[in-house]
């Protein structure tokens, strides 16, 4: 500040900080490869104009879309981002924030710095999310542990119980903060087209400074001069001046980098400039009611896609990275496998080449990530390139998993083909994907070899070679495991090799559920035919049924479900809670588009028709319940027909109670949601978000909001309502749309829309994206999806523990296949998290050290705990804390088997580990 002659404190003048960019919806009402055509002319034109700096949305993948047409451009393209006239990332793509799951977060960021430096380049220092549908807790904690002081937001903030400001101390569950700027009413399109002529200037800075005045904390603003899909203002320059003239010495307007921009509101951002009073926000950001649309209904549409979303990040973080970091960690690699980096002379997958191979699967997974794809608000065209890239995602998981397996087990493609394969159904590896030791109910499918089928130009007149025993099916029966049958199919069976032509087999796959002894956690498991005859292990109580009086009761050891066979009810009874009427389907109406739900009607409830036993037991039971709506019409229609089939599945010792849904659907424009009906009232709402779970208290929007706020939330694995006396926990098998109320928790089956947007909504008056038909966005046809009910005490450390071994035996059980010329038994042991409060959130490689891996474990709840990780050996071990970029925090520590820490409330705890040498 600076004192006038009359002695008077003059204010300083407001620093306006014009950062061009454009916002780059990858794919929303064109695919990719449209759009790609005029990104391409955009960083052509950038790079032919040395005025700059250019920002491309904080995303880096438009920068690998721009090479791949441009290959020849990439030298000028490394010099302007070195010299920072064109920015991007952080991020690899402007993702949906509440949808993906916290480690899809990282890899996110991972694979933008992974992009920034091929090209040698620096993003800037600002969690860039200008448009994403809200945000998770969490996101201040990424965002700090990635060196990014900085947050832009727009969309979920604002709502009743935001500060009015345009700064604010965002704060993380574990207290990270970072300082957060909320963008105007208007987001990042406020500063675009910004006029040349005199009087429009002088009209436009009236606008803009009178906001700044209602609303800029500091003395720093950010005016973003762009929108979507924007190329660069060609007389931004002239613009500028006109808006300094029109400013006077009331501001100082410059363009600048984002980054820099960031240095200054950072530095402006300490006391004394700003008072330490600055506005504190913490958790979830899902409420611009009133201020901005918030676009919440997009959780439903297209659900099928976000289901399998979540089931391959699962896939990729729990049953591929774990095999991967695992044997990194081993002390004894077979002998097939190269050593010191270099390649396998046969062309085997190894350690080599798999760490960039899991990075192709992730980066093409996150490519579905950004909010119109993810969220299901974008054509049909791109919904369906969505799902061939998740087809895609799925072989390569498929792929890494069985290249890593092979190394683990010692077994060499190569070597089996070079002898006549002797085929053995009993050799089985089993695999548990959970940090602990886990035994009991495993799904094991056993291939029985019925002969070798002829490929190639004589396969037409050869017969297929008859594998000797191949009739004797029922020697497949486990002559000493409780074991149950659950169905037998043929298939054909491919063994591959780099070096020989795919072997195939004719097999006769059978599908078992098998009672094994403990199999170590994040272990393998691998079987001869000498443990089929090994004393058996008994389950503590088997699955029993009783049947009297027109009623059928099952008993599992741990609850009871009660069928009456008249009525066709289902009631579940934990001690001394009984739930009648457990299950319910419910379909109502829905007029609205990809954003938004708009229910209208009454809710019918779906029939049930028939209900029978198909499996019961010892170690499963299975009602199977058929539903229909009263309409019988099969052609797509309003009114047409929805048929569903529910299995409540009860297996011994468990204290859930599954329920595996398949169905097909006729009917346009519904919601269908499952519904369990509890015994809770009055209870907090408490869901499975990025890094651990959030209480979910009602939003309420103001009384001028011109969008409703609708009575769904996102889920990632679990949402739960719990009073003083108790409380039920609902798990799904993918990011959910769920609603709880009173006595039910709900799940969002099928979302059926057929417009991208309308402008004709009460719940949201005026068109949210390009008006658009998608038909296929009302999902005709077969739909499937899983579920589970935990029934549990009132809110605690131990029912959150419960909860997560839970989801973890319901979405991740004990599973195991054959690998019929598998060379030898082993047992590999992955490391064992220990401590009520602690969660795994990831076992994976280390990008900064080729012998490392990365354990990352999460304290979800509220008081700082001791937990521990057990090594598969006594090492030494070298452990390392480091944040989420691998940035260490302390020193190493060295130990033998057992490694002890302490995490703070809601801590996020990323270890390097390697041995010690």
């Amino acid at each position: 500040m600076n004192a006038s002659p009359s002695g008077s404190v003059e204010t300083p003048p407001l620093q306006v900080c014009v950062v061009a960019h454009t916002h780059w919806d990858r794919e929303w009402y064109h695919v990719a490869p449209r759009f790609r055509q005029r990104l391409v002319a955009l960083v052509d034109a950038l790079l032919a104009d040395s005025a700059g700096p250019f920002l491309l949305d904080g995303q880096a993948i438009t920068l690998r879309d721009y090479l791949r047409v441009r290959p020849e451009a990439e030298p000028a393209l490394r010099h302007a981002l070195r010299t920072r006239r064109i920015e991007a990332g952080p991020w690899y793509v402007l993702a949906d924030n509440l949808i993906p799951g916290g480690e899809a977060l990282v890899r996110n960021l991972e694979a933008g710095a992974r992009v920034l430096r091929h090209l040698d380049a620096l993003p800037p220092r600002v969690a860039y999310c200008p448009d994403s549908f809200g945000h998770p807790a969490a996101m201040p904690m990424v965002a700090a542990e990635f060196g990014l002081p900085v947050a832009v937001v727009w969309r979920g903030v604002g709502g009743r119980t935001h500060p009015r400001t345009d700064l604010f101390r965002w704060q993380a569950p574990n207290g990270s903060t970072v300082l957060a700027h909320h963008l105007p009413p208007d987001g990042y399109e406020f500063g675009s087209a910004l006029p040349v002529a005199h009087e429009a200037a002088t009209r436009r800075w009236a606008a803009l400074e009178a906001l700044w005045r209602q609303r800029t904390e500091g003395k720093v603003a950010l005016l973003l001069n762009g929108a979507d899909h924007h190329a660069a203002q060609p007389d931004l320059a002239e613009a500028i001046t006109a808006l300094q003239q029109a400013a006077g010495p009331r501001a100082h307007v410059h363009r600048t980098t984002l980054d820099e921009w960031a240095a200054r509101l950072s530095a402006a951002a300490l006391p004394p400039l700003l008072p330490p009073s600055l506005p504190v926000v913490g958790g979830e950001l899902r409420d611009s009611y009133g201020y901005t649309w918030t676009l919440a209904g997009t959780t439903g549409t297209r659900a099928h896609q976000k289901r399998r979303n979540a089931r391959l990040e699962r896939g990729l973080l729990r049953d591929v990275e774990p095999w991967l970091a695992l044997l990194r960690l081993r002390q004894d690699p077979f002998a097939h496998a190269p050593t010191g980096g270099a390649p396998d002379p046969a062309a085997r997958l190894t350690m080599v080449q798999l760490p960039a191979l899991l990075h192709c699967a992730w980066e093409e997974l996150l490519a579905t990530h950004p909010h119109d794809t993810l969220c299901g608000c974008s054509v049909d065209t791109v919904a369906r390139s969505m799902e061939l890239q998740q087809d895609l995602v799925a072989e390569q998981g498929q792929g890494l998993r069985e290249a890593a397996l092979q190394q683990l087990l010692g077994y060499d493609p190569v070597a089996a083909r070079q002898h006549v394969a002797d085929f053995d159904w009993r050799r089985v590896v089993l695999r548990n994907r959970a940090p602990r030791s886990r035994g009991g109910i495993a799904e094991v499918t056993l291939y029985e070899t019925l002969g070798d089928e002829p490929v190639g130009p004589g396969s037409a007149e050869a017969a297929v070679a008859k594998s000797p025993g191949a009739t004797a099916g029922a020697r497949l029966t486990p002559p000493s495991l409780v074991h149950q049958r659950l169905g037998t199919h043929r298939m054909r069976l491919r063994r591959e090799s780099p070096q020989h032509y795919p072997d195939n087999d004719l097999v006769r796959a059978h599908r078992l559920l098998l009672w094994v002894p403990p199999v170590p956690a994040l272990g393998i498991d691998a079987w001869d035919a000498a443990r089929w005859t090994a004393p058996p292990v008994e389950p503590p109580c088997r699955v029993t049924r009783e049947q009297a009086n027109g009623r059928t009761v099952l008993h599992n050891g741990r609850l009871t479900l009660e069928l009456d066979e008249a009525t066709r009810a289902v009631t579940l009874r934990l001690d001394d809670r009984t739930l009648p009427q457990l299950l319910a389907l419910e379909l109502q109406h829905d007029a609205g588009d990809s954003y938004t739900a708009s229910l209208r009607g009454a809710v019918e409830r779906l029939r049930c028709t028939s209900a029978r036993m198909v499996a019961t037991g010892p170690l499963r039971a299975t009602v199977r319940l058929r539903w229909s709506t009263a309409s019988t019409r099969r052609r797509p229609g309003p009114d047409s027909r929805v048929v569903v089939v529910t299995d409540l599945v009860v297996d011994a010792m468990s204290p859930v109670v599954q329920c595996h849904i398949r169905g097909r659907s006729w009917r346009t424009d519904m919601r269908l949601q499952l519904v369990w009906n509890t015994d809770v009232t009055e209870g907090r709402v408490w869901a499975d978000a990025a890094f651990g779970p959030v209480r979910r208290d009602p939003i309420i929007a103001p009384a001028h909001a011109r969008e409703a706020v609708p009575d769904t939330m996102p889920m990632h694995r679990w949402a739960m309502q719990a009073s003083p006396l108790f409380g039920a926990t609902m798990i799904a098998d993918g990011l959910a749309e769920a609603v709880v109320h009173d006595r039910r928790l709900a799940l969002t089956l099928v979302r059926a829309v057929g417009a991208l947007s309308r402008n004709d909504l009460p719940e949201r008056p005026g068109h949210a994206g390009w008006p658009c038909a998608t038909p296929e966005a009302q999902c005709l046809g077969p739909f499937s999806a899983r579920t589970a009910l935990l029934l549990h005490g009132p809110m605690s450390d131990d029912v959150l523990a419960r909860v997560r071994d839970a989801g973890d035996d319901v979405l991740l059980p004990l599973t195991g296949e054959s690998w019929r010329d598998l060379p030898r038994a082993i047992r590999c042991h992955g490391p064992e998290v220990a401590g009520e409060a602690f969660e795994l959130s990831a076992f994976t490689l280390s990008a900064q050290d080729k012998h490392a891996a990365i354990l990352r474990v999460v304290n979800n709840t509220l008081r700082s705990a001791w937990g521990t990780l057990r090594f598969p050996d006594d090492g030494p071990w070298e452990v390392t804390p480091c944040r989420l970029d691998e940035t260490a925090v302390g020193p190493p520590s060295v130990v033998a088997g057992a490694f002890s820490f302490e995490g703070a409330p809601r801590a996020v705890l990323t270890f390097r580990v390697k041995r010690s040498h």
